[in-house]
């Protein structure tokens, strides 16, 4: 007599199951951490093999210890299989682009929208985490779990967490020593272990997210306008232009070599070239930097209940409006006015992934014919922001050729990732021209040269040589009716491969130079210099200077005339350079 097939499951302990599911995530999705250890110095021989399996038992110990919470009977499945599934995820990006995990990356993931999630999805990221995250979730759903009773299920636990807490002691006894002295100098592997680092970012932004209540905090009460830049019927107009993801070392005013600063070049621009971030990544920096508080002293929860930079001008009479084609001001404009421009409807700029930054310009020249009282501008660009680099310029600005064309920087060569990068501070350049020339500046603009043109200039420095067609001629201006300045400085830098980093994100204390160091440049219009009273061969003297964003803050309110004991005459940019207020 025949009997009908029975499927095959295979029935583990809850307790196994849970080891095995240990054992997966230290060995399978933690490469970027192994590749650290064993390329560090001293790990070769018996010695090297000794802190190595130290390392693998603490990392082991304190993995069980974070999972034990998540394998009583209801939370064992879906508990699990979320962590699987998170930590395959974060494994990608900290493998292939050499991210870490940290309370300020977390911020970045949660004040992304939908347009900038959606530039990180891409064939090979599915497929990694669908490989080792989803397909190792499904065998954990597959496995039959012989449950015991509840006590014996608790006495389990209460074994697996001393035998956590014995390869802790173990791996002390062993290589303790070496291991701390390790994590001490590469102090980047706190932040790649997964999921132990996943555990630790979330708990400190829960930490500085919890104090939704504290009371608000209002800065420079005393702020008012000084007689030198005093109201009148021909309005101030300040423009602060904030970049995203520039590095001060892609740009040709700073000896990169390659002119992807060619609009820049023919205008009175004042350039700063030695300025570091408040952070790695905007949700950081771009509070920080309208902030009081400086990068030493920034707490992010703290900043949300206090006053910043837009309050102060606006306490001190300015009218402010924040233009942006980014993530949004992070809250910074919440008591301004914020447009946001990246839904455009102008074909020519916008398309079903989003609005190139002229849309901003476009935005701009729109509202100075409306301006009446003295205006702080805010122009937040989307600028650099990678992965997608291809997707931040039109095809007329691909002077820098092969290019990167994908999200999955790993398909490119090192040349064609910076040729794009390149192409994308090309244009963020040309977007600052363009705003230059509508604030007063009759100068030449990119726009008005061919593709070939501006690459042979680009290629070339902004000298050019004689095999180039010539720039075009200063264009005439239509006085705007303003008395105008710019300041740009960008959120944050961005790695494009150097040490094995791309983008950003990485913990200041290791970060790159090529993700601290970011451009500042200054431009005012003749009549604004000379109302404000504004040497600026005194500025360009002092521009030099070793700076931070911890400066911008001060030199705002004193470009805009504004006095308050707030301001700090020491990070004040300007202060030396015109009448007091």
């Amino acid at each position: 007599m025949s009997h009908p097939a029975k499927s095959f499951r295979p029935a583990l302990g809850a307790g196994s199951l849970l080891l095995l599911v240990v054992a997966y995530l230290v060995a399978a999705l933690n490469t970027r951490l192994w590749s650290i250890v064993f390329a560090s110095p001293g790990m070769a021989g018996v010695h090297g093999a000794k802190v190595a399996m130290a390392v693998a038992a603490a990392l082991f110990a304190l993995t069980l210890l974070m999972l034990l919470p998540l394998s009583l009977r209801w939370t064992f499945r879906p508990g699990l299989a979320a962590v699987l599934l998170l930590s395959a995820a974060a494994a990608f990006f900290i493998g292939d682009y050499g991210a870490v995990i940290d309370r300020h990356a977390l911020a970045s993931v949660y004040a992304t929208d939908a347009r900038e999630a959606g530039e990180w999805l891409s064939p090979r990221m599915l497929a990694f985490i669908a490989g080792l995250g989803a397909v190792p979730a499904a065998l954990l759903w597959w496995v039959r779990i012989e449950w015991r009773s509840a006590p014996r299920e608790i006495w389990s636990r209460l074994k697996l967490a001393a035998l956590a807490f014995a390869l802790l002691a173990a791996a002390a006894g062993v290589a303790g020593k070496d291991v701390a002295s390790l994590l001490r100098n590469r102090m980047e592997l706190r932040h790649v272990a997964n999921p132990f680092a996943l555990l630790a970012a979330n708990l400190s932004y829960l930490d500085h997210a919890r104090d939704a209540d504290r009371p608000f905090v209002r800065i420079a009460t005393d702020a008012r306008r000084g007689a030198v830049l005093a109201p009148t019927k021909r309005p101030v107009v300040l423009v602060l232009a904030i970049g995203e993801s520039m590095r001060a070392a892609s740009l040709d005013l700073n000896g990169y070599g390659r002119d992807t600063d060619l609009d820049l070049h023919p205008l009175p621009i004042v350039n700063f070239g030695h300025v570091s971030s408040c952070g790695t990544n905007t949700a950081t920096s771009l509070p920080c930097m309208f902030s009081d508080l400086g990068r030493e002293h920034y707490d992010d929860a703290e900043a949300k209940h206090r006053e910043n930079l837009l309050d102060v001008l606006m306490r001190a009479g300015y009218e402010v409006l924040w233009l942006d084609n980014n993530t949004g001001s992070k809250g910074l404009a919440s008591r301004a006015k914020e447009v946001s421009a990246a839904k455009g409807a102008d074909p020519a700029l916008c398309n079903a992934d989003g609005c190139y930054d002229e849309v901003l310009a476009a935005r701009l020249k729109a509202v100075l014919p409306t301006i009446r009282r003295d205006t702080v501008v805010v122009v937040h660009l989307l600028g650099s922001h990678g992965p997608a680099y291809h997707a931040r310029y039109p095809a007329t600005f691909s002077v820098f050729q092969p290019e990167c064309r994908t999200n999955e920087l790993q398909d490119c060569s090192d040349a064609q990732l910076r040729n794009t990068y390149d192409n994308s501070v090309l244009y963020t350049t040309h977007v600052l021209a363009k705003i230059v020339s509508m604030l007063g500046e009759s100068r030449a603009l990119v726009d008005r040269m061919s593709p070939e043109a501006m690459r042979c200039h680009a290629l070339r420095g902004h000298h050019g040589d004689a095999s180039c067609p010539p720039m075009p001629s200063a264009v005439d201006v239509v006085d705007p009716g303003v008395d105008a300045a710019m300041l740009f400085v960008s959120d944050h830098g961005e790695s494009l491969g150097e040490k094995g980093l791309y983008l950003h994100g990485a913990p200041y204390a290791i970060a790159p130079d090529e993700q601290t160091h970011v451009p500042m440049l200054l431009w005012t219009s003749n009549r604004f210099a000379t109302r404000r009273g504004l040497d600026l061969d005194c500025v360009r003297r002092a521009a030099d200077r070793t700076l931070s964003h911890d400066h911008f803050f001060h030199s705002v309110l004193a470009l805009a005339g504004v006095s308050t004991r707030a301001r700090k005459p020491a990070l004040d940019l300007f202060g030396a350079c015109m009448p007091a207020r």
